[in-house]
């Protein structure tokens, strides 16, 4: 999107406002196999250092400048051509109710902005940003409790415990059932990246399920934003699904905590709505196919959504939908979340990516919702005299990372 910046030293651009000011940004360089650099941890990756087409330049819509009309075009920052080899480039992007313009530059002058959004301590494995925080397990992929931001009340509320997994096979024509957890699901985290803007963290994930599926493994990179998280999981199906197990599901359902009593789960464009206060027992799976959906857990001031997108079609997804318990087998007042059913599935390569968005306002309805549309409608964006649309590459698919 930026050729004129191709082959440029990294640490010498920066993206700017209207005042020559630097925004937090990030320059994630990404290899030929599709891997992101990540200069921390155990093992750790290097890159070339300069701007390739393959890199990914990251900053956050609400950074860019605003208060610009349809039809007025932005001023670009001076410059001093003594400094600089050449003018800024202006990028615009754009969302159906609203334009924003931000300037790429060759600037090296120009100091980095101190705003950070993103807190990693490696050691305990926790994370915070403004919208939530939360504690990793270790070695695995998922968090083992998060807390939200309230923002009405400019406080953190602890809404989850552990992610609930639960995976089950019927194997040998339907005659033997095999049961899995969170505890078969094995993510060895070998480096990571902390930036201003997100935190990547790439690892070795392991589905151990014993007998002959043993041993197969797949690369993550789970990306936490500063009000959403994206964690994509690799299902390798080396035959049709019917000629190993005639059912199959995962249900992915996360714990809610004691504290979260007024909270609700919630599927808005199907008015399914079960909350957690109550004395009686639900337990229930409401067959309504969940991928590509949209659900939350919030008390209209704070709260999670959660957004399932599998590249499988519908016609293989027989069985899937919406669980809710309460209260559920293990501490806190139930879990909630989605089915997702397997059947005949053919062989090859899926990707399912989790997307989980965070509350960044006091109405956490609506924001969950503008967030919900920020992964389901890609921003336009245009650079300089670019010809046709581009757009924004938040839900590009890596390539399938094996050993």
């Amino acid at each position: 999107m930026v050729p004129a910046f191709l082959g440029k030293p990294i640490d010498r651009l920066r993206i700017l406002d209207h005042n020559n000011k630097a925004i937090p940004f990030q320059i994630d360089q990404v290899l030929p196999d599709d891997d992101y650099v990540c200069p921390s941890g155990k093992e750790p990756n290097k890159g070339s250092g300069t701007l390739d087409s393959a890199d990914e330049i990251v900053f956050l819509w609400e950074d860019a400048d605003t208060g610009l009309t349809y039809g007025r075009e932005p001023t670009v920052p001076k410059v001093d051509s003594a400094k600089r080899e050449r003018q800024p480039e202006c990028i615009t992007i754009e969302h159906p109710s609203q334009k924003r313009y931000v300037y790429c530059a060759d600037a090296p002058d120009v100091p980095l902005s101190p705003v950070r959004y993103i807190n990693y301590d490696e050691k305990k494995e926790t994370f915070s940003t403004p919208c939530y925080s939360g504690a990793f397990g270790r070695n695995r992929f998922h968090f083992v409790n998060a807390c939200v931001k309230d923002f009405t009340r400019d406080s953190f509320v602890q809404l989850t415990n552990e992610l609930r997994v639960k995976i089950y096979l019927r194997a040998l024509w339907g005659l033997v059932p095999l049961s899995y957890s969170e505890n078969n699901i094995v993510c060895l985290v070998k480096r990571y990246k902390d930036g201003p803007i997100r935190l990547i963290r790439r690892g070795d994930f392991h589905l151990n399920l014993g007998m002959w599926m043993k041993g197969s493994h797949a690369a993550v990179n789970q990306i936490c934003y500063p009000d959403m998280v994206k964690v994509p999981v690799y299902l390798h199906l080396p035959m049709r699904f019917k000629s190993l197990f005639s059912q199959a599901y995962i249900e992915m359902t996360p714990v809610i905590n004691d504290n979260a009593r007024d909270f609700s789960f919630k599927v808005p464009q199907n008015d399914i709505l079960f909350s957690f206060k109550g004395a009686g027992s639900i337990d229930t799976l409401v067959p309504i196919n969940p991928n590509h959906g949209f659900m939350t857990v919030d008390n209209g001031a704070a709260g999670y959504g959660w957004v399932l997108d599998a590249n499988m079609q519908e016609t293989y997804l027989d069985g899937s939908g919406y669980v809710f318990c309460r209260p559920g087998q293990r501490r806190g007042l139930g879990h909630c979340g989605f089915r997702l059913a397997v059947r005949d599935l053919p062989k090859g390569y899926y990707l399912i990516t989790n997307w989980v968005l965070f509350s960044n306002s006091g109405a956490a309805a609506f924001a969950l919702e503008d967030a919900y549309d920020c992964v389901k409608n890609k921003a336009v964006i245009k650079v300089g005299g670019s010809v046709g649309p581009l757009y924004n590459q938040l839900t590009k698919a890596q390539k399938y990372l094996r050993r």
